[in-house]
């Protein structure tokens, strides 16, 4: 008992003068008495970890840190704590491959500390490894919802990855409960955005907000999910505002501003923010494309010209990009220039539709993967499906590449009668029953208002105006190809790309009084100002100008909507409502509007591949 109170004395001599010589900054003599004995002994080593490590960590005296703790594991190589510390110290110091290792062995040490699983998983996060981040985040899924920092970082390591499905797993533990940090929140949220549950992120983003949570990425969410359910615009702008000026250099922030800033028709000031965030990310050729959006509805053209003259020098095969192109040198004056840009699409074009067109439909099963549909539509597209038809309309595989096969018929469709307008006829052989469709359409021109023929953007589009041309309508059609003097049908065509929306009212008002049947995708934009309407949980294009023409003027009007059936075209016809005897403006367009989604739910039943999940009531659902 003796021996061991005079071990004891002694370690407590040697601990004061280790202190002492550390405080002293002689720390190789300090060293040099915090002999393993010495710093064997707990109370010994939670007083250098205090006095010591803890003050030269804070001073950023980190090899003095990195020295004590090095004697301290050596002397309990079994003490996860301090090789936690010791591992955080290292990689501190740029020593990231020995620190990892130490924090990995105090995670072995003690699996279930979820405080050291959150320092492994950072440092997995701060490096380049985002497999073994995934990896790691997925093992901790289950528990990490106890721990706060961890699944968040468990959050962040699955959203680089891609993995939402684990993600949805973490977040369902989480979404309803009063205690989230603000950083756990908006990561939550953002996962929620992801899965398109857009009013509960909306819900935890403003708690956070109203919490004091001040992170400008919190603002971005909030605003982002009333974008999408169609919130108020005022309060979009002032949470997006008050996101910059807390990140003036986020890229996604100044575009997501821009884009509202264009939807709000305020142009000029929607310029100067995309071009800042163009010149903060000089490689986003998508910014650009936008940023020359920006400056044609400010009226800018020949700057907006030479923004898009560069980008479609260095991508020649982007048909969308070519069109905006020519359409913008035409608003510019450079009529020739457009021309010439014009044949050169065409000709690109031309070479690659080899053989017939029931050929060139037959390879589309072979290029599903080139479909420019993004994945979330696909899923909503599927789910709404499902709702509709009361079970799942077949296998999920099947239906995503029918719905694929639709989309690319549509843009062949557009090719062959662009590009080899001379074989026309092709097509032509694949539409039945033109003339029954088109019976009631000569009806209704027969009143002498002529007729309005509404759409959405919906099965194979294409293949309406070529039909009314067989059946001999007198039609006009609005669509946003540039008019070009060699395009096929250019007579028949009002441009929307071209003109202002004051000019296309003033052609479609021209064409019905000449009695021509007028054929406008009523779900298509415009511009980023166009309406929008709740649909499904979303906020969707929709114009009420097709309906207030019928209501003023009583013009006859049709919903046509061309779809696939065993890969030959059909069409359906259906006469809109009409006004009725003391009818007010906005119950007749409410009804009008709830004829037209009747058609587009109809449309869904009738098979994916005629949904066409591109541009219209689907270009806002990602």
């Amino acid at each position: 008992m003796i021996e061991q109170d005079t071990k004891a004395a002694d370690s407590g001599q040697a601990i004061d003068q280790v202190l002492a010589l550390a405080g002293d900054g002689r720390t190789q003599d300090a060293l040099a008495l915090l002999t393993l004995p010495v710093a064997a002994v707990p109370r010994n080593r939670n007083q250098v970890r205090r006095l010591v490590v803890a003050p030269a960590m804070r001073a950023g005296e980190l090899d003095t840190a990195r020295i004590f703790l090095e004697r301290l594991v050596e002397a309990n190589p079994s003490s996860s704590d301090d090789l936690l510390t010791l591992g955080s110290v290292m990689m501190r110091s740029g020593r990231r491959e020995a620190g990892q290792a130490h924090i990995d062995r105090a995670g072995e040490l003690d699996p279930d500390n979820l405080a050291i699983a959150a320092v492994r998983l950072q440092a997995l996060v701060q490096g380049t490894d985002f497999d073994a981040a995934r990896d790691f985040a997925r093992r901790y899924a289950d528990r990490s919802p106890d721990h706060a920092r961890l699944a968040q970082l468990c959050l962040i390591a699955l959203a680089r990855a891609g993995d939402l499905d684990t993600s949805l797993v973490i977040v369902e533990q989480l979404q309803d409960r009063a205690d989230l940090t603000a950083d756990l929140a908006l990561e939550v949220a953002q996962v929620l955005q992801l899965a398109g549950r857009h009013e509960q992120a909306l819900a935890i983003g403003r708690k956070a907000l109203d919490q004091g949570g001040e992170a400008p990425r919190l603002h971005l969410v909030v605003a982002n999910a009333m974008l999408s359910l169609g919130g108020d615009d005022a309060e979009i702008l002032e949470h997006l505002r008050q996101a910059r000026d807390k990140a003036a250099k986020d890229v996604l922030l100044l575009r997501t501003l821009g884009e509202t800033l264009l939807r709000l028709r305020q142009n000029e000031e929607a310029v100067d923010v995309l071009r800042q965030a163009s010149e903060l990310a000089p490689d986003l050729r998508n910014l650009k494309m936008l940023l020359a959006r920006a400056l044609r509805l400010a009226r800018h053209y020949d700057e907006a010209a030479t923004l898009l003259r560069k980008l479609a020098q260095e991508d020649p095969h982007s048909p969308a990009l070519q069109r905006y192109t020519i359409s913008t040198l035409l608003q510019a004056g450079l009529k020739d220039e457009a021309q010439g840009h014009y044949a050169d699409l065409v000709g690109r074009k031309r070479a690659y539709l080899q053989g017939s067109f029931a050929d060139a439909l037959a390879r589309l099963d072979e290029n599903l993967a080139n479909a420019p549909i993004p994945k979330g539509r696909l899923d909503f597209a599927w789910s709404l499906a499902s709702r509709l038809a009361g079970r799942e309309p077949m296998d999920r595989k099947a239906w995503d590449d029918r719905a694929r096969w639709g989309c690319l018929a549509d843009l062949l469709l557009l090719d062959w009668l662009e590009c080899a307008p001379e074989r026309a006829g092709e097509v032509a052989a694949m539409l039945d029953g033109i003339d029954a469709a088109v019976a009631g359409i000569r009806k209704g021109l027969d009143k002498g208002k002529g007729a309005l023929l509404i759409s959405p953007h919906m099965g194979p589009m294409y293949a309406g105006p070529l039909a009314l041309h067989m059946a001999g309508i007198p039609m006009k059609w609005l669509a946003s190809a540039p008019k070009i003097a060699s395009f096929p049908h250019v007579g028949s065509l009002i441009s929307t790309s071209e003109h202002s929306e004051l000019e296309v009212t003033r052609e479609v008002m021209t064409s019905l009084r000449q009695g021509n049947a007028v054929v406008i995708a009523i779900d298509g934009a415009m511009s980023p100002a166009a309406p929008r309407v709740g649909w499904e949980g979303r906020q969707v294009t929709y114009s009420q100008f097709a309906g207030g023409l019928c209501y003023r003027l009583g013009v006859p009007s049709f919903i046509t909507i061309p779809y696939w059936q065993d890969r030959r075209v059909k069409f359906h016809v259906e006469a809109m409502p009409a006004k009725q005897e003391g009818q007010e403006f906005p119950a007749f367009a409410q009804a009008y509007q709830d004829a037209f989604f009747h058609e587009v739910e109809r449309q869904i039943l009738r098979g994916p591949e005629n949904l066409r999940l591109s541009g219209g009531i689907w270009r806002g659902i990602r």
